[in-house]
């Protein structure tokens, strides 16, 4: 007897829901999408997306709201503006592989879309409000040492050099890296505080 109180139940409640569901299909708003909104829309969107622009940027001077439409995502465009910040001035595009987390896409999007424009580079201070920070060599540390630019087969050296503290200027440092490497990075480096 209960089973059949059940089984009715049940029934009127599948009714009950078909019924519903018939009676809100019959009320649904037709929606007309103005075409003007909608250009206005396709616009923003195209405005915001500078993919598929000749536009370059100063990668010195570029910002964060910038790299996210050039196709940069948010964590990688936070990694840039802080790698930036903490080595003052970037003076070669290829400088972006030393940014942790940067990737493949991030440095093909920077040496398509940004530049190092060299004039300005020259008086960093007046042009940037910054210039390019100096690391004391003996005080890195591996993570630091890659950030600046040294191959891992580099810092493998120097942490061995630095622990034994044999780094105490230009000639010593050039002795392990050789003159042409030491002459990409000497602007970075100092060797006393």
């Amino acid at each position: 007897m209960k089973i059949k109180y059940v089984i009715i139940f049940v029934i009127l409640l599948i009714a009950g829901n078909f019924l519903r569901l018939l009676i809100e299909d019959k009320n649904i708003p037709e929606i007309e999408i103005s075409k003007e909104k909608n250009y206005k829309k396709e616009k923003a969107k195209k405005d915001a997306d500078l993919t598929k622009s000749n536009i370059k940027f100063d990668i010195n001077n570029v910002e964060y709201k910038d790299l996210l439409k050039l196709g940069i995502n948010k964590n990688k465009a936070e990694k840039f503006v802080k790698y930036r910040d903490e080595v003052g001035i970037i003076k070669d595009v290829n400088e972006v592989k030393n940014i942790s987390g940067f990737g493949k896409s991030g440095f093909e999007i920077a040496q398509k879309f940004l530049f190092v424009d060299n004039e300005k580079i020259q008086d960093s201070t007046k042009n940037y409000g910054r210039e390019i920070t100096k690391y004391n060599i003996n005080t890195l540390n591996e993570k630091e040492l890659k950030k600046i630019g040294f191959t891992n087969k580099e810092i493998k050296k120097l942490l061995y050099e630095i622990e034994k503290n044999n780094i105490r200027s230009n000639v010593d440092l050039e002795k392990i890296i050789g003159k042409e490497r030491y002459a990409e990075i000497e602007d970075k480096i100092k060797f006393i505080e």
